[in-house]
């Protein structure tokens, strides 16, 4: 049988879950839509599920569409770093950071470490002593 060509829309995030999926599992996107679309039709017994449920929750993070707080809720983690942790350790791509929140950290960082800072003692200032002052020293 032969191979057709075709081209097709498909939605920003979407199109991002299908890459993570891929950089995960390795192969191409266009196997997986080959392997998609070759499963139609097919028994739901035989169709093996594209992503698992926590694998979803994490491409829902990495796309942007889910926050890290609600992943961790959802996979029952502890805190949203486990969830950077299991992203990292998949391969996904970090979640883009809303501008707010980041400016919010910085300000975070920068109060905490102005308030480790060491304000240096002023300098002695130097005297003068004057030439009249010199000489009785010295007799």
């Amino acid at each position: 049988m032969g191979k057709a060509k075709i081209g097709f829309e498909v939605d920003e995030g979407d199109l991002a879950n299908a890459k993570a999926y891929v950089a995960l599992h390795g192969g191409s996107l266009n196997k997986l839509v080959s392997a998609l679309f070759a499963s139609l039709g097919k028994d739901d017994a035989q169709r093996m599920p594209l992503v698992d449920p926590a694998l979803g929750v994490l491409m829902g993070v990495s796309t942007g569409k889910i926050s890290i707080a609600q992943a961790a809720r959802q996979l029952e983690l502890p805190d949203a770093g486990y969830v950077l942790q299991r992203l990292a350790a998949l391969g996904l791509p970090l979640p883009r950071l809303p501008k707010e929140f980041v400016a919010q950290q910085l300000a975070q960082a920068r109060s905490a470490l102005d308030d480790c800072l060491v304000v240096p003692a002023p300098a002695p200032v130097a005297r003068r002593v004057s030439k009249a002052r010199k000489g009785s020293a010295l007799a």
